[in-house]
C-alpha cells in the first residue's frame, strides 16, 4: 500500500474526522497543501525538495487532477514530512549527548520501533538528579509523537520533562521547554473547535509569556500570539500581545508579519485601519 494510500485508509476509518473527502484524490490534494501550509513552503520550494516540476505539484494540490501522485513521489512526500517535522520539533543542541545523536539517527531513518526501545532504556537510566533528564524525556517522547502525534506515551514523557524543567536555570532549559510546546502546539491544532482547544491554548500562551519573561526573546512573544491566533482565544488577549510586540519592535515591523502571514489572520484587527469618515 503507498504512502497516501495508507493516510486515506487510516483517515477514511476515523469515527469523527475534522473534515469529509469525496475520494482518495481529494484528501491527497489536501495534504500535499496542508504540508505546504504547515511548513511555509512555496510550491517552488516543494518541487526542489521533491525534484520535481512545479507543474507536478499543482496537479498535486489539485483535487480534480486525473492522474494520482506516483508511488515514488508518495515515498519522497513521505520522507519530506519526516525531515520537516524533525526540523521543526528538535534541535540538536549543544553540546548533544551521543544518546541524543542516536535517537535523532533513527528518527530520521524511519526507525521509530528501534528509536522508542532505546528511548524506554534511557529513560529507565534515568538518575533524578541527571543533567540530561528533561532533555532524554523530551527526545523520548518525540519517538512516539513522530508516529502518532496522540500518543498517551508520548504526552507522558512530555509532562515528565516539563516536571524535570521545573524551576531549572540551565542553558538549554528554555530552549527544550520551547520545544515541548511546540509539540503540544500541533496537539492543539488537531483538536477541534471548542473549550478544550482554547483551554489548551491559554494554558500554552501562559507558557510561552513565561518563557518570554525569563529570556526577554521576542520569539516567544510571536508563538504566543500564534497560540492565541489559532486556539483561537478572546480578541483583548490578541491585541495585549500585539501590543507588546510592536513596544519591542516597532509597529512597521509587527504590522508586517502580522498582514503578510495566515497564521496571524484573527490579530489583523489590530492594525486595521478606521473607516474614513464621509
Amino acid at each position: 500500500m503507498s504512502f497516501l494510500q495508507h493516510k486515506w485508509s487510516e483517515y477514511s476509518r476515523e469515527p469523527n474526522p475534522p473534515r469529509r473527502y469525496s475520494n482518495q484524490r481529494e484528501f491527497e490534494a489536501d495534504w500535499v497543501n496542508a504540508l505546504r501550509r504547515r511548513y511555509g513552503l512555496s510550491q517552488e520550494a516543494l518541487a526542489v525538495m521533491a525534484s520535481v516540476s512545479v507543474t507536478t505539484v499543482q496537479n498535486w494540490e489539485n483535487p480534480q487532477s486525473r492522474k494520482n501522485i506516483a508511488a515514488h513521489n508518495q515515498s519522497r512526500l513521505r520522507d519530506i514530512a519526516r525531515e520537516l517535522w524533525i526540523k521543526g520539533h528538535v534541535t540538536m543542541l549543544e553540546p548533544c549527548p551521543p544518546h541524543i545523536r542516536a535517537l535523532h539517527d533513527l528518527m530520521s531513518g524511519h526507525k521509530d520501533a528501534s528509536a522508542q526501545g532505546l528511548a524506554e532504556y534511557l529513560v529507565g537510566l534515568l538518575a533524578p538528579a541527571d543533567p540530561e533528564r528533561a532533555r532524554t524525556l523530551h527526545w523520548a517522547s518525540l519517538t512516539y509523537s513522530i508516529a502518532d502525534p496522540a500518543s498517551a506515551r508520548a504526552r507522558e514523557l512530555q509532562a515528565a520533562a516539563l516536571e524535570a524543567l521545573a524551576g531549572s536555570q540551565g542553558p538549554l532549559s528554555a530552549a527544550i521547554e520551547n520545544e515541548i510546546l511546540g509539540s503540544q502546539f500541533d496537539a492543539l491544532l488537531r483538536l477541534p473547535e471548542g473549550r478544550e482547544r482554547r483551554d489548551q491554548g491559554a494554558r500554552i500562551l501562559d507558557a510561552c509569556e513565561k518563557l518570554f519573561q525569563r529570556d526577554n526573546q521576542p520569539a516567544y512573544l510571536w508563538n504566543a500570539l500564534e497560540v492565541a491566533c489559532r486556539a483561537p482565544l478572546a480578541a483583548d488577549t490578541l491585541f495585549r500581545l500585539c501590543a507588546r510586540l510592536v513596544e519591542l519592535l516597532g509597529e512597521a515591523r509587527v504590522s508586517q508579519r502580522v498582514l503578510s502571514e495566515d497564521s496571524y489572520l484573527p490579530a489583523r484587527a489590530a492594525f486595521a485601519k478606521p473607516a474614513a469618515l464621509n
